[in-house]
């Protein structure tokens, strides 16, 4: 039974009514209390269950700043008095657009010493690299010169041994010997002196080689730090990631923001989806891919068509009923946020004319706890009175009822306001 559907729905809008009504009988009304109304109609057969959806941006996005600071941009468009402004509500945008940007100077500074630091580590392995090959340089320079000195001694030395043998033999004299020896011992000293620069430049050579690594490393830091400080200089602008439109805009030039702070609500409305909701039982006729007509007040005689695209799987914890999502294409862009539009699905015939109201019309009984009621507004007292009439609960199509008892066609019933008041009250009916 759909009526199983009303009353859990309606279980817990009876115990706050029955508590405002409590706190109303005892302060009394003192002025009017403002309620909707709508009329009781009459549906004839073969009339669809017709429901009431409410239109959301296929894609809807909030966009907040990665980066603190003062704002000093916003996007410049054109008005509608020809002059250029910064940019509003409901303006169209495209991707990649930057919509606002915070001042920058903090975070180029940062950038620029980054920068700084990085030249200096590269000359830094510039400065190294050319001591490397300097001392590369001068270790083959002095491998050469020992090589000569290497040869003058092994010279020095024959010439040495020579002289030492005829002089044993006294066949040469002391000053010849002393000559020859001489010329040994300085060979052997230049040999020394040349093994000992060769150390010294090799040294020289390992310790520029290690430079040269040192700096590579700290290159790669410094690097690294460009980067990072790049990264928040780029957040400074807040760009659009998709086609579409401002929805909402929450800052103005000078405002102060910080990370996370929200700027923009933007969305795609080259399509749009139709939410409604429906009870269980009618969850079966709302298949994947059913193509269903919308319309709304706003445009009469206008047609949408749209695909039911998502079917919830779980009923909503409060009204028990299941969501259900129709995609429409919206190239003109008619159907904006918010609209609130209409769908009939199928076409269920009845026996004779029904009286159907708005199903948030229809509220518990209070001396009837498996009943049910509504409020009438009559004329009464000098102005309007809301009268609280028991009815009895027909069939439920879409977001309205059938009544079978307690209203006539034409009667007004409250479908907003109405736990705000007491049966007897005097209302104020409000468009």
């Amino acid at each position: 039974m759909k009526t199983t559907f009303i009353a859990i729905a309606l279980g817990g809008s009876m115990s706050l009514l029955a508590l405002l009504a409590g706190c109303q009988a005892k302060a009394g009304p003192k002025t009017p209390v403002p309620v909707k109304v709508a009329t009781v109609e009459t549906n004839s057969a073969g009339i669809g269950s017709r429901y009431s959806a409410t239109i959301i941006p296929r894609t809807e996005v909030e966009l907040s700043f990665k980066v603190g600071g003062y704002v000093d941009e916003l996007q410049r468009q054109r008005g509608v008095d020809g002059k250029m402004r910064d940019i509003q509500e409901g303006d169209r945008i495209s991707a990649g657009a930057v919509l606002a940007r915070v001042r920058q100077s903090d975070y180029q500074v940062k950038v620029t010493e980054a920068v700084s630091q990085a030249t200096e580590t590269k000359k830094g392995i510039d400065v190294s690299r050319a001591q490397y090959e300097e001392a590369l340089h001068d270790i083959a320079t002095n491998k050469s010169k020992l090589a000569e000195a290497e040869a003058a001694q092994v010279k020095a030395k024959l010439d040495y041994d020579r002289a030492a043998a005829l002089f044993d033999l006294q066949s040469m004299t002391k000053a010849n010997y002393d000559a020859a020896k001489e010329r040994y011992d300085t060979t052997n000293a230049q040999v020394a002196a040349a093994r000992a620069q060769i150390q010294m430049v090799e040294a020289k050579a390992e310790s520029a080689k290690a430079n040269i690594s040192v700096f590579e490393a700290k290159s790669k830091v410094a690097e690294a730090t460009v980067q990072e400080t790049r990264i928040p200089l780029g957040d400074t602008a807040l760009r659009s990631p998709l086609n579409g439109l401002v929805l909402q805009k929450s800052i103005e030039r000078g405002t102060l923001v910080s990370n996370g702070t929200k700027a923009f609500t933007v969305a795609d409305t080259s399509a749009v989806k139709a939410v409604f909701g429906v009870a269980d039982v009618d969850v079966p006729e709302m298949k994947l891919g059913r193509v269903l007509s919308v319309e709304s007040e706003t445009m009469p005689g206008k047609e949408f068509r749209g695909l039911i695209t998502s079917v919830f799987p779980a009923a909503d914890p409060k009204s028990r009923a299941f969501n259900i999502e129709v995609t429409i294409q919206n190239p003109d862009f008619l159907l904006r946020p918010n609209m609130i539009v209409s769908l009939t699905v199928g076409a269920q015939p009845r026996l004779s004319a029904e009286s159907v109201i708005p199903l948030n019309a229809v509220m518990k009984a209070k001396n009837d706890p498996n009943g049910y009621a509504v409020f009438v507004v009559v004329e009464g007292g000098g102005g309007q009175v809301a009268q609280l009439r028991e009815v009895k609960l027909g069939e439920s199509y879409g977001n309205t009822i059938a009544i079978t008892a307690g209203v006539k066609p034409g009667d007004r019933v409250i479908t907003t306001g109405g736990t705000m008041v007491n049966d007897g009250d005097q209302v104020k009916v409000i468009p």
